[in-house]
């Protein structure tokens, strides 16, 4: 049920009367295709321009809405508010880009009146892109609300990612250092029994010295043992060999008796009472 009305707008001149055609109260229906102008010959609307259609509507309220480039031509939709009121409209088209704004000239709609009961109907201004600015303005805002709830929920979840992997290297220390501590106990306890050992080895090497000690001593013993009782023996055999028997004369008289020595070259002399016998 679309219905588009196209027309011609020079970009310079006076206001083109009668222009395009309407009826009041109709809405989704009806647009208009703008063709620029400029000195009759076509003009070229850039890509990625803002389409803006400004109108004074009979009721003397304004309009100041969004429109849009299709093909080389401005479209311009006519919503209700636009229709609203019916008699002669005055209208133009706008082009912004970058900063930079190009105005047509103006140019008229007549508004024919609906059967409608004028009481019924309710007159104002419409400025519907205010209000697609302000509903894109609120969409940008939920959208970089949105962005911001993705990023902060991004940054949450990296901040957990990352406490989680503090707390597994926290886990990996603790158990490397329970490894060390059990290498350095085991190492400890293997220290003290070699140090055990080698107490031990010292006293068995103390008690080994003594036995030593004594067994050198107990031959020493034995040898002198050995010794005394070879003098003893020899001794003996020099008793069996010096014994003399002597017969003393008369009483209280003293004789001297030479007894050879035990050693070659050598004299003794003893005195023997007289009267007794000896045994030497």
């Amino acid at each position: 049920m679309e219905i588009i009305r196209h027309i011609k707008v020079d970009l310079y001149g006076d206001t083109q009367h009668f222009a395009v055609a309407a009826k009041q109260m109709d809405m989704g229906t009806r647009y208009v295709g703008v063709t620029l102008m400029e000195d009759g010959v076509v003009y070229e609307i850039p890509d990625n321009v803002e389409v803006i259609i400004n109108m004074t509507k009979p009721d003397r309220t304004h309009v100041h809405n969004d429109g849009k480039r299709l093909g080389n031509e401005a479209l311009i939709p006519l919503t209700r508010g636009m229709l609203m009121a019916h008699g002669t409209a005055v209208c133009e088209v706008q082009l912004y880009q970058n900063g930079a704004l190009l105005t047509s000239a103006n140019f008229e709609m007549e508004i024919f009146p609906s059967q409608r009961d004028d009481a019924e109907i309710m007159h104002s201004g419409e400025y519907t892109r205010l209000e697609n600015t302000i509903h894109a303005a609120r969409e940008a805002l939920q959208i970089a609300q949105d962005t911001q709830n993705d990023i902060e929920a991004a940054e949450a979840i990296r901040e957990a990612q990352e406490r989680l992997r503090e707390t597994a290297e926290r886990a990996r220390e603790i158990r490397e250092n329970r490894r060390e501590d059990n290498t350095a106990k085991a190492i400890a306890k293997c220290v003290e029994a070699m140090e055990a050992a080698i107490e031990q080895t010292e006293k068995c090497l103390t008690a080994t010295e003594e036995a030593n000690r004594i067994i050198i001593s107990q031959s020493g013993l034995d040898a002198i043992l050995l010794a005394v009782r070879d003098y003893y023996e020899r001794i003996r055999e020099l008793e069996k060999d010096i014994n003399v028997n002597v017969d003393g004369g008369t009483p209280s008289s003293t004789d001297l008796l030479l007894v050879k020595g035990g050693t070659p070259f050598t004299t003794d002399y003893d005195k023997y009472i007289a009267g007794t016998s000896h045994t030497i």
